[in-house]
């Protein structure tokens, strides 16, 4: 921030804008997250234990939940990594 304002940018209404809008998508990824992850993963549970081949990619500690979490962790991060432009 003081990185900013030394180089002469004034820190306006549009930037402002950006960062609460980040901060408000951040935590409605997070809620979704939390809300349908645990549902998924009991679903996977019960996939695998009919004996389905390939079940086991959707148990609790599975391949797919393994996928999803490291997206998610991408996601917060380029969120907030400075743009190129």
């Amino acid at each position: 921030m003081k990185k900013l304002l030394k180089r002469g940018m004034k820190m306006g209404t549009g930037m402002i804008n950006t960062a609460i809008l980040a901060i408000v998508l951040l935590v409605v990824l997070f809620k979704l997250y939390a809300a349908l992850v645990p549902e998924a993963q009991t679903a996977g549970d019960a996939l695998n234990a009919t004996g389905v081949p390939l079940g086991s990619l959707f148990t609790s500690g599975g391949l797919v939940f393994i996928i999803i979490m490291a997206a998610l962790i991408i996601v917060v991060v380029r969120s907030f990594m400075p743009s190129g432009k």
